[in-house]
């Protein structure tokens, strides 16, 4: 008999920083998010969504809702509007269940939108203690050997000028 299959809960696609534009607590639920967003991230509509707050530091879990095509709208509805409000920067992210074999190699889809929810650039992520510094951006200073560093310094630099 086969060993049963092991599997763990992976990110499988990121919207990083966007802006609410909406707020609807009387709307039955739901997180209303434009159609090509969903798409860059392969996000898909009613799937399940968590939801963290970049400025007021809440965290809820809800699902996607396809918005209309062409808009910029992140609407939070239902009781989600009482955790968000229009102006708050969020971080939407989607789960899979990845077959432990395959953890390794799993890349995330990472969408990174600006102030306008337009997408500025993705993936990679960059961990936080290899941030570039407000000091160093601009000046192509890094301290590793293998341009890591560089090239998301880069790629930050590139969507703070979009």
């Amino acid at each position: 008999m086969d060993a049963p299959h092991r599997y763990r809960k992976l990110l499988a696609a990121k919207i990083h920083r966007a802006t609410v534009t909406a707020a609807d607590v009387n709307y039955e639920g739901s997180l209303t998010v434009p159609p090509e967003l969903l798409e860059a991230a392969g996000i898909v509509a009613y799937e399940s969504l968590h939801v963290w707050n970049v400025t007021r530091g809440s965290r809820l879990e809800t699902y996607a809702i396809e918005g209309l095509p062409g808009s910029s709208d992140i609407c939070a509805n239902g009781a989600a509007a009482h955790l968000i409000r229009p102006g708050d920067h969020v971080i939407l992210a989607a789960y899979a269940m990845i077959p432990e074999s395959e953890t390794k190699s799993h890349q995330p889809k990472l969408i990174f939108v600006n102030e306008k929810n337009e997408i500025s650039h993705t993936g990679p992520e960059v961990p936080g203690p290899q941030m570039p510094t407000a000091a160093d951006r601009g000046t192509g200073k890094t301290s590793d050997v293998d341009g890591f560093k560089s090239a998301t310094a880069r790629q930050h630099a590139f969507a703070e000028e979009c």
